[in-house]
């Protein structure tokens, strides 16, 4: 046993700072997905609008675009219904075009840590087998998907140092500032907290190789222990922080299932090895989306972070930092949605559960999903990625253009909504997400067309998305009628 301090110093350890810290730290799973303006004189609902034609995504009623799943009939809660009057859109001959759901994109920050193969390593095997059913799953058929992993090597520094100098802007781990709780990589006094440590040699413990231990020199025999000197270590930027390392996909988004092949080939070429670089694997990740939506507007690209481990690597490491990372890529323009995988053991679920949920609805996806280690990990896992998929959809649509030729006014636009039993509906419009009622829900662009700029999408208030995915229905898209904008409250 070590004199003092003892640390283990296996794929596990955590980097903290002051430049760069280990701590024994647990291993979890994380993933980047998402779902989702008066425009001159408007008219008030007034009788029911009529859905017409177009090809089912998803329901089992007929005509227009299925919005989710079955439906028992009637109004769907969190839908604007026409009332009486003359001067409604059945009044109004306009043109009706099925409604046409965004394409999906996810892009996928896959955790490759040597945690995914420790201690169990069936579940690196479960995970590949899982993404690849999911791949080549026929209901993934349009579906964009990338991929990145982490963590990604730096480039130029090698893998075994025994100075500093090797390490190309990093510090070689052959010291640490001391008395510390962590194990704090140093090359002198100057890289510790002044006047409260000082930077000694670090040793590792010579009956138990696994454990670094100071101070170094004891007798080092089976019987006594001891603490030995280290003669080699690694550095400490050995594992990449650069953002724009993990923003480069290792396969670009592209659509399902001509893009299965390649990615199911990346996956299959990864060897799980390192730490967690959670941060910067994140931040890339959203960078990428965000990137890949600027050059394809018509899209909705989110991300999914899937990990078995909590961050070990790059600051920040704490989780309401990285959260704050997910959160600034959701209200990003455009705005990317951070869906999360978690792959635990039962004795760390519960706080995996909690780390990783903060992050998910930081992101936008309220809750992450965790994987119980313990069980069918490749059914859970594909369970999940489809959960995602399936959450991700019917709440974007295409802005048609009429079939005449002419220049369309986004100020006759509207959106019906017609249940599985037949009933049509009009959804408000309501300008902008800020402006969803809770209860009567609506609709907006995703750009406000009188700012100058031009609308791309029509997306719908989160309480409409929820009827959709729950209640089923279709949804057209009317055109040449004046908006029916939601009324003053």
């Amino acid at each position: 046993m070590c004199r003092l301090s003892c640390f283990t110093t296996g794929m596990r350890m955590a980097f903290r700072s002051l430049r760069t810290t280990f701590t024994l730290a647990g291993i979890g799973t994380l993933i980047v997905l998402a779902c989702g303006t008066e425009t001159g004189d408007t008219t008030r609902p007034s009788g029911s609008g009529s859905g017409s034609g177009g090809t089912s995504a998803g329901g089992s009623s007929s005509g227009g675009t299925s919005a989710g799943g079955s439906s028992s009939g009637g109004s769907a809660a969190g839908i604007a219904v026409d009332g009486g009057g003359s001067d409604g859109l059945n009044e109004c001959a306009g043109e009706t075009i099925q409604g046409e759901l965004i394409p999906l994109d996810i892009y996928v920050m896959l955790d490759t840590s040597h945690s995914m193969v420790e201690p169990d390593p069936t579940k690196w095997a479960a995970v590949k087998q899982a993404l690849t059913s999911f791949l080549q799953d026929t209901g993934s058929a349009g579906l964009g998907v990338g991929i990145q992993f982490f963590p990604l090597k730096t480039p130029g520094v090698v893998e075994q140092c025994r100075a500093s100098a090797e390490c190309n802007g990093g510090i070689c781990v052959l010291k640490t500032c001391y008395p510390s709780e962590f194990v704090t990589p140093c090359d002198s006094n100057a890289d510790c907290m002044q006047g409260q440590q000082s930077c000694v040699d670090l040793g590792v413990d010579c009956v138990d190789n696994s454990q670094f231990c100071v101070p170094p020199g004891n007798r080092c025999s089976p019987a006594a222990g001891g603490c030995v000197r280290l003669a080699g270590s690694y550095c400490t930027n050995y594992w990449s922080c650069d953002n724009g390392a993990y923003a480069t996909p290792a396969v670009e988004i592209a659509a399902l299932p001509r893009a299965a092949q390649p990615l199911i080939a990346s996956i299959n070429a990864q060897t799980p090895l390192g730490r967690t670089p959670t941060s910067a694997a994140l931040r890339g990740a959203i960078d990428h989306a965000g990137a890949w939506a600027r050059q394809n507007a018509s899209h909705r690209v989110v991300v999914l972070l899937a990990t078995d481990g909590l961050p070990t690597e790059c600051d920040p490491t704490d989780i309401p930092q990285i959260a704050q990372i997910a959160g600034a890529g959701l209200r990003g323009a455009p705005s990317i949605t951070t869906f999360v995988i978690g792959v635990f053991a039962p004795a760390d679920a519960q706080q995996g559960q909690a780390n990783l949920d903060t992050i998910a609805a930081s992101g936008g996806s309220q809750r992450a999903i965790i994987v119980d280690a313990s069980q069918n990990v490749s059914r859970q896992f594909l369970d999940a990625l489809n959960a995602i998929r399936g959450s991700s959809v019917a709440c974007e649509f295409h802005i048609p253009t009429p079939r005449d030729g002419r220049t369309l006014d986004y100020g006759k636009v509207n959106m019906l909504y017609t249940s599985s039993s037949g009933t049509t509906t009009t959804l408000y419009y309501v300008g902008s997400a800020a402006n969803c009622d809770p209860q009567q829900g609506g609709w907006y662009y995703d750009v406000d067309p009188k700012s100058g700029a031009t609308p791309s999408k029509m997306i719908v208030c989160d309480s409409n998305c929820g009827t959709f995915k729950a209640s089923g229905g279709q949804v057209d898209v009317k055109m040449g009628c004046q908006t029916v904008i939601q009324p003053p409250r």
